[in-house]
């Protein structure tokens, strides 16, 4: 799929075997995250861009929310995207303590306080980059 237009200068690069994520405003890191992606190289590779923004979206799959929601790119029906840790139907939070560790089904996951920090310093149409 087709880059939206970007002419600013933020990046987001994640990088799988760090697992963890480098935020950039031209040449300056301006956050260093730990990140999960997914388990058995669930997470794709290559460079991807911001599509939508949703304050808290819902996988009907595994009946999770998934707050401040960055979506990146689609496998199938599936949106893949960034979001904090996932949030069970009871109100607890799936995976907390396995940051760093690749523990989602191909979603690059962050710590709630990192990911809402995130969600609001990106805009539609920043380029995700997802390397090795």
């Amino acid at each position: 799929q087709a880059p939206v237009n970007y002419s600013g200068g933020k990046k987001i690069l994640v990088d799988i075997s760090e697992q963890h994520m480098y935020v950039y405003d031209g040449e300056q890191i301006v956050y260093s995250f730990v990140a999960s992606t997914g388990m058995n190289n669930a997470t794709r590779t290559g460079t991807f861009s911001v599509l939508d923004k949703i304050p808290n979206a819902y996988g009907a799959t595994w009946n999770i929310w998934m707050p401040n929601w960055l979506g990146i790119y689609w496998a199938g029906s599936l949106e893949n995207g960034i979001h904090a840790l996932p949030i069970l139907p009871g109100g607890a939070t799936l995976w907390a303590g396995y940051l760093g560790t690749p523990i989602s089904y191909g979603c690059v996951v962050l710590d709630t306080y990192d990911a809402q920090l995130l969600y609001e310093w990106a805009e539609v149409g920043v380029p995700v980059e997802i390397q090795w």
